[in-house]
């Protein structure tokens, strides 16, 4: 009986070891199948990643540079060099940090946010990673970038038509704007802008390119797109604001969709840009110009309260596909810089958008102090973007003076 007993043991080991080799043989299967799985997806992005930079041509930053924190480069040092590792409080380096850091610069999915990893299978999304966080700030979040309209997109600018705009800008020594490209297939050009004009002499110009934006609090359609309660009020009462601190301003309300014969929403920029130089040519004093726009972000991401009372926030966008948009951008940031010191957490950054953000130009060729800022989002009210106007006018007085 004993023996028997022994025996029955025995054969049950013998099985557990048989199944504990086949179960391992399954693991080693599925361990292989995942890291080739791996593999191929990280070479396709890799692929996908070269082919993007070479075909945007961007010069900026290179390849290996995006985005590393510099205690990475310098465990990279370190493991090289022994002394310097020695001398350095160093962030431990490690060759699965940097795999980590390889696949999500090639994929665009991070293994450390699982939100990534649905965002790359939604095409909208995609909207948002063209926009790169240039400055930031206290209510500044890198994750949540400036969004355009749903269903909208603009024409882009390409090589040669922006070598037109250079050509224009540079040769424009008349006082009669030259002619703009227009859109396929429009032989006319949007009539001279109905525009508002301070007793001041003007030296900001305010203008909307997509001048029917406004709020789901003042419309009743999916867009919150208006003829009448849009964001060329939040652009009125900049101007009002301004010209109470001593600065004229000349604001332009032009409604391009039934200015522009055959209007086509893609092609805004190309119609306000002729805004823009007749401004520019009617006033040799203007010295600042400001594109107001009404992001399509939620409320939760364009919201600040500041001393016990909520302001609609703002982008401040550089278009990158300008040579000289360095200019811009420290424009934008003396703006951003006074916003952050009196009213904390309303300025949600600048954002610069390259050649694969559609026009990624905004105009912006036509003047060193010109910006497109966007006033809250499509969630919040016409009250809090009149703060907010307020707040702007403030610091570009202050800014106006100290120049001066």
């Amino acid at each position: 009986m004993e023996r028997e007993l022994k025996l029955t043991v025995a054969t049950e080991r013998w099985n557990s070891a048989e199944e504990w080799k086949e179960l391992k043989g399954y693991a080693k299967t599925f361990m292989l199948l995942m890291l080739l799985s791996m593999t191929f997806v990280i070479l396709i992005g890799i692929g996908s990643y070269m082919r993007h930079e070479i075909s945007a041509k961007q010069t900026t930053y290179g390849l290996a540079t995006v985005d590393i924190k510099q205690s990475a480069l310098q465990g990279m040092l370190a493991e090289e060099l022994p002394y310097y590792a020695s001398n350095q409080k160093l962030d431990t380096f490690s060759l699965s940090s940097l795999g980590l850091w390889l696949l999500e610069k090639v994929t665009n999915v991070s293994l450390l946010d699982p939100a990534s990893l649905v965002s790359s299978e939604m095409l909208y999304s995609s909207v948002e990673e063209q926009s790169t966080l240039i400055h930031g700030g206290e209510g500044s979040d890198p994750a949540i970038a400036p969004q355009d309209d749903k269903n909208m997109s603009l024409a882009p600018i390409d090589d040669e038509y922006l070598d037109e705009l250079l050509a224009e800008v540079g040769n424009d020594n008349s006082s009669e704007p030259d002619e703009v490209p227009v859109a396929p297939e429009q032989e006319e050009e949007p009539a001279q802008p109905q525009g508002v004009e301070s007793a001041a002499k003007p030296v900001a110009f305010i203008y909307h390119t997509h001048n029917r934006e406004s709020w789901n609090s003042e419309t009743s359609n999916d867009d919150a797109q208006s003829t009448k309660n849009n964001i060329t009020l939040v652009g009125q009462r900049l101007a009002e604001e301004l010209e109470k601190l001593g600065l004229g301003a000349m604001v332009s309300d032009t409604d391009y969709p039934t200015a522009v014969p055959d209007y086509e929403w893609e092609y805004s920029y190309k119609y306000s840009r002729k805004t823009v130089k007749e401004a520019i040519a009617s006033n040799d004093e203007l010295q600042y110009v400001f594109d107001l726009h009404r992001d399509s972000q939620a409320r939760k991401y364009t919201t600040a309260e500041i001393n016990g009372e909520s302001y609609a926030q703002v982008y401040f966008i550089i278009g990158q596909r300008n040579p000289n948009w360095k200019e811009n951008e420290a424009f934008a940031l003396k703006i951003h810089e006074k916003l952050e010191e009196q009213y904390p957490g309303l300025s949600r950054g600048i954002w610069g958008k390259n050649a694969n953000s559609g026009n990624a130009e905004y105009n912006q060729t036509l003047s060193s102090q010109s910006v497109l800022i966007e006033v809250g989002g499509i969630d919040n009210t016409l009250e809090e973007s009149y703060r907010t106007a307020k707040a702007l006018a403030d610091v570009i007085a202050q800014i106006h003076q100290s120049e001066g």
